[in-house]
This record gives structure tokens, C-alpha cells and sequence, in this order.
């Protein structure tokens, strides 16, 4: 932490000291506590080390679960100048008594007050909710930050869950983003389209923005529109998902593997069209592979389906935890296993796969998924995807 207070309860700040400052020397005769559960914090200073204080114990101290590394010193400090350059009302890990809080820094804007947290340090989904929880609750804006380092360079990038909690939500360009800070580079990371590959895989576009070149709270954000190439190595992925699970699944237990042997076929039967790109893919954890494999089944036992009856099979997995949900900053829409089967079936009937009779529909009689096998399936996916990539890649796009 930059700020203790004395025994007497007044406030000492190491914001922009330096270790080898008279000051730090003066201070370091003197006792302090921290602001918020009035432990003992020692002052820490070094060639490598920013000033700063810190717990002898933060057991008992809800406001600092963890403690600071120079990064996260540095990225506060750096971070503070950046909002006061814009005329921003800033207090550096401003404590909250009544949640028993203490954020990074608190920003206000007009009249809304920002609780700003640089995260550097791994806690859990469970944790970040209840802050933002507790921040909101005394009417604050709760905005998170990660460490740009924690990003690849690659397009291709892993996203821990820890990671993947920190996404956000346009509401008006109705994409997900991850917004990033490099103390180092004085820099902005703002990840603009995340497409799901895997549980922790995401394929993935970025832009750099130099510090002056953002006005906070608005980052800029590009539209995403998925590209072939984005698109190829989506396909590349399902099919590696085929045979993984061929090769890896053996449990005579696994849910899908039951599906599928009560069904009489293999995972290699599985529709080309399985696995389609779909916005609603970013909501859970599990491949689209698995749990569109999953609606496949039911499609194919109940021959006449309706909407309903996806819906409930959809919700039945995720209640029995065999499709998990990701968990990201904001709660996933109410409405979100109705906004995967809409978009589903709609794409399903573009690409012929499905016919609608009223409210209900079936699977076409002539459909490839009857005769797909081992032998023939790269032809058949290949023929798929050739086919109806740009229907596919349209209705992604589209607003």
C-alpha cells in the first residue's frame, strides 16, 4: 500500500517518493497502521523495491487480501497520474468502512465515483464478485484492470478462468472485450474479439493504444466481424475436439459417451455442421462441439422437435453441471440458453440442416449426418463449410 497512517490516525503517503529520499529516511523512525483494520504495516523501501508499507500480517485485514508486488505499484502510481492529467478527482486506495474495502484508486467523474482495481494477483471469481458486489453497493463503479504482460503475443492466446472473469460487455456493439494496462509502456490493451476455441483457447484480435491516446471511461472499441481465417481455425479446433475425445474419453460413465453408444454410432458421426460459430459460444466452457453434439441427439430421438424441447435439454445440462457456463464481469443475459437455440436453429435452417413446420421441426431425411463416418468425414466436413462458410460468416457479423 502507498498510504498508512500514523498512531494518531494521520495519513502518511509514499506516492511518487523515491527509496533513497530524505523523507523515506525520516519516516522510517516512526510506527504506522493501516487505514483500514489498524494492524501494524511496516515501510519497505530498496533499490528494487517502491516504497510502500505493508502488513506485518494481513490475516486479519479484508482490505488487502494479497500482497503488492512493484508491478502493482507501479501500475497504481502511474495509473493515478493518468487520471489526474485529465482532471479527475483521484484518492489513492481510498478506504470504504461501512464493506470493510479498499480500492486501488477512486476516481469521480461528475457525479459517479469509479472504484479502480489493477489486479495483479490471482483471486477467485468468487472473490472479484463479491468486491464489485460490495463496491456497487456503496453506489460506486467497480472497474477492473489486468496486467497487459498476462496477454500472448499471438492471436492464438490461453485465458485462465482468473483471466477470463475480467471480460466485459458492450452493450451497444453486443460483443465481449478484456481491457488491459503496461505500466512499463505506458499503454492500453483492449482485446476486442474473442472468439472460443476451448475452455481456456480463444482466438483472439487486439489494439495497442499509448495512454494519451485514452480518455477515461471510454476505450476505443472496434466492431468484431470474423474473418476465414478465424473461421478455418475454429474448424480445426471442433475436429481436433474428435478425435481427442476419441482418443482420451474412455469412461464408461462420461454423460456424452452414453449419449452416443445408446444411439448406436460413434463420435465420428458426429454432423459436420456440429460445432457451428455462433456468437452464444462464448457462454460456456464447454467446446460447441459438445454441447451442440448434445442437441444433435435429442433432435435425432425426438425426429418432429420444437424450440421448447432444446430449451430444456439445454438447461438440463448446465443445471447438472455437464455443460458449464463461463463467468465473466458481468452476470450472462437471463435469456441466454433462449438467445443460444434461437441463434442455433436459425443457422441450422440457413444451412439446410433443419426444416420448420409450424412450430415444430425435423432433421432433413437427406441430411449428410446419416452417412458420415471415420472414413469419409474430412470430405464431408470440408464439403460443409465450403459450402455454407459465408452464410455462416455473415450471420456472425451480423448487428
Amino acid at each position: 500500500m502507498l498510504i498508512a497512517e500514523t498512531l494518531q490516525g494521520d495519513a502518511v503517503s509514499l506516492y511518487l517518493e523515491r527509496y533513497n529520499s530524505k523523507r523515506i529516511a525520516s519516516l522510517r523512525k516512526h510506527a504506522y497502521r493501516c487505514p483500514l483494520c489498524k494492524s501494524p504495516v511496516i515501510l519497505k523501501s530498496g533499490q528494487k523495491v517502491m516504497p510502500h508499507f505493508a502488513h506485518k500480517s494481513i490475516a486479519q485485514c479484508s482490505g488487502f487480501s494479497e500482497g503488492e508486488s512493484n508491478a502493482h505499484l507501479n501500475a497504481k502510481t502511474e495509473l493515478n497520474k493518468w487520471f489526474q492529467l485529465q482532471s479527475f478527482s483521484t484518492e489513492l486506495e481510498k478506504s470504504y468502512e461501512p464493506i470493510h474495502r479498499r480500492t486501488d484508486i477512486s476516481v469521480k467523474s461528475g457525479r459517479h465515483e469509479f472504484a479502480v482495481e489493477f489486479q495483479c494477483s490471482v483471486i477467485s471469481s468468487e472473490l472479484q464478485q463479491k468486491r464489485s458486489s460490495d463496491y456497487r453497493e456503496m453506489g460506486l463503479i467497480p472497474f477492473w484492470l489486468l496486467p497487459s504482460e498476462l496477454l500472448s503475443k499471438s492471436n492464438l492466446v490461453k485465458l485462465t478462468p482468473f483471466t477470463q472473469q475480467f471480460i466485459k460487455y458492450s452493450t451497444y456493439l453486443d460483443q465481449y472485450f478484456l481491457i488491459m494496462y503496461s505500466a512499463s509502456n505506458q499503454s492500453f490493451t483492449v482485446v476486442d474479439h474473442i472468439i472460443p476455441l476451448s475452455k481456456s483457447l480463444f482466438y483472439t484480435s487486439r489494439s495497442v493504444f499509448p495512454q494519451d491516446k485514452v480518455t477515461f471511461p471510454s476505450f476505443p472499441l472496434l466492431l468484431m466481424s470474423a474473418t476465414k481465417e478465424m473461421y478455418d481455425v475454429h474448424v480445426k479446433m471442433n475436429e481436433k475436439w474428435i478425435l481427442n475425445v476419441f482418443k482420451y474419453r474412455r469412461n464408461i460413465k462420461d454423460p456424452l459417451m452414453i449419449r452416443i453408444y445408446t444411439t448406436g454410432s460413434s463420435v465420428f458421426q458426429t454432423p459436420s455442421w456440429v460445432g457451428l460459430l455462433l456468437r452464444s459460444n462464448i457462454y460456456y466452457y464447454s467446446s460447441p462441439m459438445e454441447w451442440q453434439l448434445y442437441l444433435f441427439l435429442a433432435m435425432k430421438k425426438s425426429q418432429l422437435f420444437s424450440r421448447e424441447i432444446l430449451l430444456g435439454e439445454l438447461k438440463k445440462l448446465i443445471d447438472h453441471r455437464i455443460i458449464l457456463k463461463r463467468t465473466f464481469q458481468e452476470p450472462l443475459p437471463i435469456n441466454f440458453i433462449d438467445k443460444t437455440v434461437d441463434e442455433l436453429l436459425k443457422l441450422l435452417i440457413i444451412c439446410d440442416v433443419v426444416i420448420k413446420k409450424g412450430d415444430v421441426y425435423t432433421l432433413k431425411i437427406n441430411n449428410e449426418s446419416e452417412n458420415i463416418s471415420a472414413q469419409n468425414r474430412a470430405e464431408k466436413v470440408s464439403g460443409f463449410h465450403k459450402t455454407f462458410i459465408n452464410n455462416i460468416l455473415q450471420e456472425y457479423n451480423r448487428r
